[in-house]
């Protein structure tokens, strides 16, 4: 019985934390992990979230890392899983419902302060500073992230990964290749006018020297952030990942109706007319343009992380030797444009605990241990199990073979383990990233220089629920009309004279109002008195 008390307590104090944080923070190996209570013994909390990528590798079979958690700490995770494509509908339906809720819960895609207004999900500020030291380090560490979780209540009521470590190597980045650059005697693209120059040398090269003229210069996909709009930047515009939005100074903007788009959707007309940009740009899926782009025919695109390019080379090198494709810097607009939108800190997908949590204190210690405790990120989402997915050199954990030489790619190798994704909060440490994608030195190259054209992206903002109604219908019918348009005027179906009429469209229908509500937004994150 000494024994199992004994053990016990490890559990109590692996979940308590705080004196992890300091062996990890003084760079020596974290102490033993507890071991495994009694049969019988184990707490249990009932988790739902999306599918692993692969299903044969489901969450609801207790992969290795989570095997090993549940050893930790004794608490079993009974999960719910439902695939990623149909979350969203079936999450929303069953909390539309509102009866017999998972513990934690991975939210549905929007305001996830909706939920607390009903009182679905709960705060979750008492309970971390009762029973989060972990967490209250990680913010106290991190303000940013702190500011972006937090309600304009002043409550906590939500936690998110924080993945903008994968920044310093993984960019979003135009791709081109560069194998077909040098066959045409081109340099890499450097301005708007040599991406042009770059575009029409590829149309008409035959750089895959199959005698065709079948090259797709510049290839994209129908998405919320379509590679086109990064061209954008070269005019000084915000349209990618933010959907416009952005703060010159203190003063918040929509950039869809910018004067500048005018001038950078005629250059982006006059390319799609000459051939220049795949005509299914804005109609094809993700896995149709990947085809593409992994098949010798396409030439360049915008990819948002950087780190799929020597990934794709490897797919394609056993029939098309000497592929090569590769990042690039963003390009010069006409006026000296030039920049990257940074990362945002956090990922916009958030987790919460259930009015229907039985245990809050053992759900807010467990998401304490393995979201916010050194040694819970070194299980969950960065290097694994010792031994097994990594060793410790020089007391510095270093990803082993199972990761970094899986056949399949080093992500999969992780989520076969059950330690990658967006299923579960994470906070992704530069150190795995680094390890996993720095023996692409071409790639670790690009991403430096990348750095020096970084921007902050418009903040993370948390709405109130009645905010995030009034911005909802009004945008709802924006967003449809700027979309249309921006299809239409790329490809000649309607003609930039009617541009101004477009933008007497957007402002009647209320993109002012809209403007200010995000103003307020932006003040209440920034601090900035009303």
């Amino acid at each position: 019985m000494k024994r199992t008390a004994s053990k016990a307590i490890c559990v109590l104090l692996v979940l308590a934390g705080s004196a992890l944080i300091l062996v990890m923070m003084a760079g020596c190996r974290p102490k033993a992990a507890a071991s495994s209570v009694e049969p019988g013994s184990l707490k249990k909390l009932v988790f739902a979230t999306t599918e692993n990528t692969d299903p044969n590798y489901s969450y609801k079979n207790k992969l290795p890392v989570w095997a090993e958690l549940e050893k930790r700490t004794g608490i079993e995770i009974e999960f719910e899983v439902t695939p990623t494509a149909d979350f969203d509908s079936v999450m929303s339906v069953r909390l539309a419902a509102g009866v017999n809720l998972p513990d934690i819960v991975r939210l549905p895609a929007g305001n996830p302060l909706q939920f607390s207004v009903n009182g679905l999900i709960i705060p979750l500020n008492d309970l971390i500073d009762q029973y989060g030291a972990n967490i209250k380090a990680l913010f106290e560490k991190r303000p940013d992230v702190r500011n972006a979780l937090t309600a304009p209540d002043g409550k906590l009521y939500v936690l998110a990964a924080i993945v903008d470590a994968r920044s310093h190597i993984n960019f979003p980045s135009f791709g081109i290749r560069k194998d077909w650059a040098a066959k045409l005697g081109l340099q890499e693209p450097d301005t708007i006018s040599d991406w042009y120059n770059v575009l029409k040398a590829i149309k008409t090269g035959d750089p895959n020297g199959n005698g065709k003229a079948d090259e797709i210069p510049y290839t994209a996909y129908k998405d919320r952030n379509n590679g086109i709009f990064r061209f954008g930047e070269a005019w000084g515009l915000h349209l990618y990942v933010s959907d416009g939005w952005y703060a010159y100074g203190s003063t918040v903007a929509y950039d869809w109706i910018d004067p500048r788009l005018k001038d950078y959707l005629e250059e982006m007309h006059k390319w799609y007319a000459e051939g220049l940009i795949d005509p299914e740009f804005n109609s094809q899926t993700n896995e149709q343009y990947t085809a593409k782009c992994i098949s010798n025919i396409a030439g360049s695109e915008s990819q948002f992380m950087s780190m799929i390019y020597p990934q794709w080379n490897v797919r394609m090198a056993p029939d098309t030797p000497g592929v090569h494709w590769e990042s690039v810097n963003p390009p010069a607009g006409p006026k000296g444009d030039r920049f990257l939108i940074r990362e945002t800190p956090i990922e916009a997908i958030y987790f919460a605990v259930t009015r229907d949590c039985k245990d809050p204190v053992t759900a807010i210690k467990w998401l304490d241990y393995m979201y916010a405790s050194p040694e819970g990120q070194i299980l969950l989402c960065n290097f694994g199990i010792e031994g097994v997915t990594f060793n410790l050199i020089d007391g510095k954990p270093m990803l082993g073979d199972a990761i970094l030489k899986y056949e399949r790619g080093s992500g999969l190798g992780m989520e076969i383990q059950g330690m990658n994704g967006a299923a579960f909060p994470r906070v992704l440490m530069p150190e795995m990233i680094e390890q996993r994608f720095m023996h692409y030195t071409d790639e670790f190259a690009a991403a430096k220089k990348a750095s020096a054209f970084y921007i902050p992206p418009f903040p993370v903002i948390m709405a109130t629920d009645e905010e995030t109604s009034e911005l909802q219908s009004i945008m709802a019918d924006i967003d449809t009309l700027r979309q249309e348009y921006f299809y239409d005027f790329i490809t000649g179906r309607k003609n930039l004279s009617l541009f101004d009429s477009y933008i007497s469209q957007i402002k009647a229908m209320g993109i002012d109002r809209a403007i200010a509500i995000k103003q307020v937004q932006y003040n209440r994150s920034q601090g900035i008195p009303k």
